[in-house]
């Protein structure tokens, strides 16, 4: 038997799915993944659920989703860094 909490999540809004999937092309086109890809299904699921969870501004999950997601075998490595 499964119980119920009484919890519902909220509906996610037009705006709200919109913002939500600038985020994940952006990380998608940063990556060069699909967005119909596997990597990118992972991390539309994580950005709900963060967003349900209470982090809705744009910038603070672009944050979120690029620290998690580090690429740590090919970091970025800046113009200008000593050889």
């Amino acid at each position: 038997m499964i119980q119920h909490s009484g919890i519902t999540k909220p509906a996610l809004q037009p705006d709200d799915v919109a913002m939500l999937t600038a985020v994940l092309r952006e990380w998608c086109r940063e990556k060069s993944y699909s967005m119909a890809g596997p990597e990118a299904q992972h991390v539309a699921r994580e950005l709900v659920s963060w967003f349900e969870c209470g982090i809705r501004e744009k910038r603070r999950l672009s944050g979120l989703v690029r620290h998690v997601h580090l690429d740590l075998e090919n970091p970025p490595i800046a113009a200008d860094a000593p050889l």
